[in-house]
């Protein structure tokens, strides 16, 4: 059992797709062992000095409570290990050639999430992230 949160999962504020899976994930951490952190967040850098902020941009990052970090869909493994209901899934993430899979599907996904949520990101901030010329 952790004193204080067992993992913490630094995503992308600026990402409704990010903000969206952060606000699934909190509803099911009843016991709170997962603190999620926005990136941009003048902590994140402070706290976790460890992680390239440049990868998190790209990727989910969770940091355990011993300082070492996960990314993509390893990250979300440790995310399923904290979350009630989730272990079969986090597992089955670990899996070899689910992993490969999973792996794929998740870097897709991220590298096109802006796409799909420009209208939802009434700031612009969302577009910031798209190149112009694949507009």
């Amino acid at each position: 059992m952790c004193v204080m949160p067992c993992l913490t999962v630094l995503f992308d504020g600026s990402c409704s797709l990010c903000r969206t899976s952060v606000a699934r994930a909190r509803r099911f951490d009843l016991q709170q062992r997962i603190e999620f952190l926005d990136l941009h967040d003048p902590q994140a850098s402070a706290r976790f000095p460890q992680v390239n902020r440049e990868e998190a941009k790209k990727l989910m990052q969770a940091v355990d409570s011993n300082g070492r970090v996960y990314a993509s869909v390893d990250a979300w493994a440790r995310i399923g290990r904290f979350l009630p209901g989730w272990n079969l899934f986090a597992w089955i993430l670990l899996v070899p050639g689910v992993h490969w899979l999973a792996a794929r599907i998740y870097a897709w996904v991220a590298r096109n999430r802006y796409r799909w949520n420009r209208s939802a990101c009434a700031d612009g901030t969302c577009g910031l992230h798209i190149p112009a010329n694949s507009k």
